[in-house]
């Protein structure tokens, strides 16, 4: 069978050498793709385009899963920095990894929501004051409270979710774009300042990534941080989603800001330019 196929192959070679007539090199392509379809299907250890991994498929690695949080373990591409973290962005980075973890919880309900954003700001300190003072016995809870090194790990490219990211410094000379993110939150709002039922939501940030750290909590855990900023965002008259970058959200600039996201949050998009609107791009 296959002797039948690849002498077919070889006269198919002829089938079109005049590029006037470039449908028989279309007609040429498509069967010789169909035959090294039925081929490969036949084939053992050999690896195929049906059986081997795609370039983004990055580890999978069932160990990595007790040392790394949120299950944000990926595989670190291109350039390596170590670097340290300035105060403010450690707090965020950390904050957002607190707020996360399920044996924070019980610890950080409040009653009083016109509070919260006071407490949102300090709960790092709060929580390790209340570790030392003897009122929280929880292990984990313990080596949280630590917070991690202000030492990190800093990358230009990582693959995770089936997905090659780059930062947008990263892509400053290329023609490709890797760094779109858009990543799924689910948030509570009020109707107004007296309502006591909150009611819970999803809500699509999008951004562009810029930096991409690694947390590390003394040797205990680590995790995987992308940052990126929010975009201002409406839906034109056809129902495409739309962004500017000229309307930022969570910059960072500020203590409370969110700038941080788990590289296990983020999926990926791809921005393009709408050329009747001036700085808005269709996201796809």
């Amino acid at each position: 069978m296959l002797y039948i196929v690849f002498r077919f192959l070889s006269k198919l070679k002829s089938y079109c050498r005049n590029k006037r007539y470039p449908e028989g090199s279309i007609a040429k392509g498509y069967l010789a793709e169909e035959c090294m379809t039925l081929c490969s299907r036949y084939l053992e250890d050999v690896e195929t385009r049906f059986y081997r991994l795609s370039k983004n498929a990055g580890l999978n690695d069932p160990n990595l899963a007790e040392t790394y949080l949120f299950q944000s373990y990926g595989q670190p591409i291109g350039k390596v920095e170590i670097a340290e973290l300035d105060e403010r962005s450690w707090v965020q980075a950390h904050r957002y990894v607190l707020f996360h973890h399920d044996a924070i919880e019980p610890l950080r309900k409040l009653q009083h929501r016109e509070i919260n954003k006071i407490f949102t700001g300090s709960f790092h300190e709060w929580l390790s004051q209340a570790v030392w003072s003897g009122k929280v016995i929880n292990y984990e809870v313990k080596w949280l409270s630590r917070g991690p090194n202000r030492v990190v790990k800093r990358y230009s490219a990582f693959i995770i979710n089936g997905f090659r990211f780059h930062t947008k410094y990263q892509e400053r000379l290329r023609r490709t774009q890797y760094c779109g993110i858009v990543v799924n939150s689910s948030i509570t709002s009020y109707a107004n300042a007296r309502d006591s039922n909150p009611i819970k939501g999803n809500l699509e940030y999008y951004g562009l990534l810029t930096d991409i750290i690694e947390l590390d909590y003394y040797g205990k855990w680590k995790v995987a941080l992308f940052r990126g900023y929010a975009r201002g965002i409406k839906n034109d008259q056809f129902g495409f989603t739309m962004v500017t970058f000229f309307r930022l959200i969570h910059t960072g600039e500020q203590l409370i800001d969110k700038p941080y996201v788990f590289s296990s949050q983020v999926k990926q998009v791809f921005y393009s330019q709408d050329p009747t609107d001036e700085g808005w791009y269709v996201v796809l």
